[in-house]
């Protein structure tokens, strides 16, 4: 009985033992580079949230940022070409920011702002549907 116990427990002590060829055949899974587009995405994301917070708070944004002129460069995943809504789009959105910063507009800088964010929302029912949820979380209600 001994015998049978202590084979047993040598084969299992076997068995258990890391072999050379597991460490070779790891999973090493593709990391997702963000293309600029998206990264300028990002960025116009944030920079909307700080807008909204001064709309908010009675503040007027001062300054408009010229860095969301990328919108009109900034490579596009996997290197796809602009669509000529995109281009649109992107006029039509740059033109609702830029009205944010005009200070003798008669409209509301609420609704210049929801209507720069809608223009958004108008673009990527066309482009990019995935990130809508997350734009409308931009209006101001």
């Amino acid at each position: 009985m001994k015998i049978i116990a202590t084979i047993l427990f040598s084969v299992f002590l076997i068995s258990c033992q890391n072999s050379d060829s597991s460490k070779t055949n790891k999973f090493v899974p593709e990391m997702y580079e963000v293309s600029e587009m998206t990264h300028l995405m990002r960025s116009i994301y944030k920079e909307n949230e700080v807008i909204k917070k001064e709309i908010i708070s009675g503040e007027a944004p001062k300054h408009f940022p010229t860095y969301f002129l990328n919108i009109f460069k900034s490579k596009l995943t996997d290197n796809k070409p602009y669509t000529e809504n995109f281009v649109a789009y992107s006029k039509v959105y740059i033109d609702h920011v830029r009205s944010i910063y005009d200070s003798v507009s008669t409209i509301s800088l609420k609704t210049r702002y929801n209507n720069s964010i809608n223009s958004c929302i108008s673009c990527h029912t066309t482009e990019c549907t995935g990130p809508i949820p997350r734009i409308k979380k931009l209006l101001i209600e």
